[in-house]
């Protein structure tokens, strides 16, 4: 099944503010202790206005893929620096897929659709986070080039989140 992936406009608005929240929940609900909180960070990142935003903003830009379904999206922010270092570059937000279309190659197809919208920017560094407690994820970027850089702290009033940050150059 062929995977399209286009830049997101206003009209997906709604459909990233609905969908996107669920599929961090389906992928990452159990690593938070308080659903305040992670309804708090869901509303910050999720929510209409902040995604409005984003797609007004020229150093933001939501990705949507499909095939005959929604099946994810990412984010990129560019010319984005990494905290404490002189590397700067282009920021992968996010990549997500929905829980039904992970395992059957969408990510890496993803993952280098945005890579090669980093290229076209003439961007030369690719950097994200990844959460510790997601080791499959730190080895699917690793097999995809990207190399561990450092560690930095997620914090939140009732817990803490170790995210390493990988990056690469393209």
């Amino acid at each position: 099944m062929t995977v399209t992936i286009r830049p997101a406009t206003l009209d997906d608005v709604s459909l990233l503010s609905q969908l996107a929240p669920q599929i961090y929940r389906q992928h990452f609900g159990d690593q938070w202790i308080s659903d305040s909180e992670l309804n708090d960070f869901l509303e910050a990142e999720y929510s209409e206005s902040i995604i409005s935003a984003d797609l007004s903003d020229p150093a933001v830009c939501w990705f949507v893929a499909h095939t005959d379904t929604f099946i994810g999206f990412a984010k990129l922010t560019w010319d984005s620096a990494i905290p404490d270092t002189d590397l700067s570059g282009v920021l992968l937000n996010k990549l997500y897929l929905a829980p039904n279309a992970t395992g059957k190659q969408h990510g890496k197809i993803l993952f280098e659709a945005m890579v090669q919208q980093a290229r076209e920017r003439e961007q030369t560094f690719f950097w994200l986070t990844v959460l510790e407690q997601n080791p499959r994820a730190r080895k699917f970027y690793e097999k995809q080039g990207m190399q561990y850089i450092k560690d930095s702290v997620f914090k939140t009033e009732s817990q803490q989140s170790i995210l390493h940050i990988m990056g690469m150059n393209i």
